[in-house]
């Protein structure tokens, strides 16, 4: 996992940068104080790339905290983090503050 604050003073995760990958296989968009969650977001593009229910796909916390990933963008009226990067269900995931979701192959 990568999380790329938006603060310089804050520590950052090192991993490979997904979101360098130019390949996306799907985007979605969320949007704070609505049911259309990063979470929400995450699961419906990967299902799409898939061409599966969501309720198919694997467990969303094999990969990451659903709730821990809702909180980071959505628990304040400016996000501090820009962006958080994971690996699921075979595909690179890349979630930004802005509300953009990125779905890369792995």
């Amino acid at each position: 996992m990568h999380i790329e604050s938006m603060s310089k003073s804050s520590t950052q995760i090192k991993k490979p940068d997904f979101a360098t990958n130019t390949t996306v296989l799907n985007e979605a968009e969320w949007r704070r104080d609505d049911e259309n969650t990063p979470v929400y977001a995450v699961v419906t593009a990967v299902a799409e790339v898939e061409d599966s229910a969501v309720g198919d796909l694997p467990p969303l916390y094999d990969a990451i905290d659903p709730e821990a990933l809702n909180k980071l963008f959505t628990s304040r009226c400016e996000p501090t983090v820009d962006l958080v990067e994971f690996e699921y269900a075979g595909y690179s995931i890349a979630v930004r503050g802005s509300g953009d979701v990125a779905v890369h192959p792995a």
